[in-house]
C-alpha cells in the first residue's frame, strides 16, 4: 500500500446503529406481546386443600383424592361405575381454559371416570357447548379477546407497514408504524386490565354463594360442587407479566420508531448506508 494511500473508514454512521436498535427493540416488543397473548398462563385455578376438606366435611360431602392430591372426586353412590365430579387445577389463557395435568395424569383419572373430553376448552370455536358464566364474566371475557386479536391484527399490520417504510425509505409509513405500535400497546394495556379487574372481581366475591359460581376447576356436573367453589383459589402468572413487559417495550418502540421518521427527514436511510 502506497503511503498516500488513506485508510479505508470502517466506521458506522450513528443513524444505522439507531436503525438497527429500533428493528431489535421493535422484534423483542413484538415477540412479549404476541407470546403473552398467545400462551395459556394468564390465570390459575386451584384447590384450598385445607379449606376445600373443611367444606366438604361442612356440607357432608365425601371427597376422594387422587394424583397425590392434586385432584379431589365427590363421591356419589349412584355415580360408582363411572362420572361423577372431579375438582382438578387449571390454567387459562385470554380465550382457552385447560386442565393442568399431563397425559399420564389425564388417563389415570379416566380410569377412575374422568369423563372423556378435550383437555382445553377453547371459548373462540364454535361449540355447543356453554359455560355457565355469569354475564359481566361473559362481557369481560368478550371484551379481552376482543382487545387481544385487535392487537394482533395491528402487530401484524406494523411489520407490513414499518418493512415498506423502512425499504422503499417512506417517512410517512414510518412514523404510522410509530402510531401502530402505540395502538398495539393500548389494546395490549386493555387486555391486561380487564384481567386484572376480573381478577379483584373473583377475589372480593370469593366465599360468597352467587358471587363466582363459574365451573372453572370443575369438571363434570357442578351441583355437588356448588358448595364447595368458595375453596377455589385464583392466581395470575407469568404469561401476564409478559404482557407488561411488551406493552412497556411496545411503548418505547413507538417513540423510537417517531423519532426515526424524524431523522430520516434530514438524514435519509439510502445516505447512512453509503
Amino acid at each position: 500500500m502506497d503511503a498516500g494511500d488513506a485508510p479505508p473508514d470502517c466506521r458506522v454512521h450513528p443513524s444505522v446503529l439507531y436503525l438497527l436498535g429500533t428493528l431489535l427493540l421493535t422484534s423483542c416488543s413484538t415477540a412479549l406481546l404476541c407470546a403473552a397473548i398467545m400462551t395459556e398462563h394468564w390465570e390459575h385455578v386451584g384447590w384450598e386443600r385445607a379449606a376445600l376438606a373443611a367444606r366438604a366435611n361442612a356440607s357432608g360431602t365425601r371427597l376422594q383424592w387422587l394424583l397425590d392430591e392434586k385432584v379431589a372426586k365427590i363421591e356419589d353412590g349412584s355415580r360408582r361405575n363411572g362420572g361423577g365430579t372431579f375438582l382438578v387445577p387449571m390454567n387459562g389463557g385470554i380465550w382457552t381454559m385447560c386442565v393442568s395435568l399431563d397425559e399420564e395424569e389425564l388417563s389415570m383419572l379416566v380410569r377412575a371416570g374422568f369423563p372423556m373430553q378435550p383437555a382445553c376448552t377453547n371459548y373462540l370455536a364454535s361449540s355447543d357447548y356453554e359455560e355457565p358464566r355469569a354475564d359481566w364474566q361473559h362481557r369481560m371475557q368478550n371484551l379481552s379477546i376482543s382487545c387481544a386479536l385487535v392487537c394482533l391484527i395491528v402487530l401484524g399490520s406494523a411489520a407490513l407497514v414499518g418493512t415498506f417504510g423502512v425499504c422503499k425509505h417512506q417517512i410517512s409509513a414510518v412514523l404510522v408504524t410509530g402510531v401502530m405500535y402505540l395502538l398495539a400497546g393500548t389494546f395490549a394495556l386493555f387486555t391486561l386490565m380487564i384481567i386484572h379487574f376480573k381478577r379483584i372481581q373473583r377475589v372480593s366475591t370469593r366465599g360468597s354463594p352467587t358471587g363466582d359460581d363459574t365451573g372453572d376447576g370443575v369438571i363434570g356436573p357442578r351441583a355437588p360442587a356448588m358448595a364447595l367453589l368458595s375453596a377455589r383459589e385464583f392466581s395470575t402468572s407469568w404469561s401476564l407479566d409478559l404482557g407488561w413487559g411488551g406493552v412497556a417495550l411496545a411503548t418505547m418502540t413507538s417513540l423510537l420508531w417517531i423519532l426515526l421518521s424524524k431523522i430520516m427527514r434530514y438524514n435519509p436511510i439510502s445516505s447512512m448506508l453509503l
